[in-house]
């Protein structure tokens, strides 16, 4: 019997959606108070508006990413359990390895700054690991590699360029540094 466990800690639904709105929080805060200083009161309605409406498409779409949250894997066998929150209620899912299939992708996080998550994808569902970035990437190097040699599946060479990347940023290198060709001091 073959058992691997990954876990990370909980992150309430407050504070994933705390993490996504206090920049916006403050980006509104700081536009507003400079236009109201720099243009006056006389164009500051037009504004604000526009602010107001960016502000609430910007909102529903950080509460919707925010519902779901994974926060431990298990390999059983020829399985995978996957355990996690929509908004605070838990949940958990088991998928046959045979019929699922991960992928590693990455989103940007602003200028230079690329982040990156496992999507595993089975014929049902499909769940994403670390789209709240709170794992880090050793764990998720070692589910990939888990999942690859339970499936008993080779690594390709699509997979083995982001695999490096990932490593690189579990030992601390930036994107930046990455982009830029620096290696890892051994």
């Amino acid at each position: 019997m073959d058992n691997k466990h990954f876990k990370t800690g909980y992150l309430s639904y407050q504070a994933r959606l705390r993490t996504k709105f206090l920049g916006l929080f403050l980006f509104v805060v700081a536009i507003i108070l400079y236009n109201y200083f720099t243009k006056g009161q006389s164009d500051f309605g037009l504004y604000f508006l526009m602010i107001l409406v960016f502000s609430i498409v910007y909102s529903l779409i950080q509460f919707y990413n925010s519902r779901q949250f994974i926060n431990e894997v298990k390999f059983l066998d020829d399985k995978m359990i996957i355990t996690g929150y929509n908004f605070n209620s838990r949940w958990e899912a088991e998928l046959k390895l045979a019929d699922s299939k991960i992928e590693i992708k990455s989103k940007g996080q602003g200028r230079s700054n690329v982040e990156y998550f496992l999507r595993i994808k089975s014929k049902e569902r499909t769940f994403d690991i670390n789209k709240s970035f709170n794992w880090d990437y050793f764990s998720l190097l070692d589910i990939f590699h888990e999942f690859k040699r339970v499936k008993g599946e080779k690594i390709i060479f699509d997979e083995k360029y982001f695999l490096d990347i990932l490593g690189k940023k579990a030992n601390g290198l930036s994107s930046m540094d990455i982009a830029f060709g620096k290696e890892i001091k051994k």
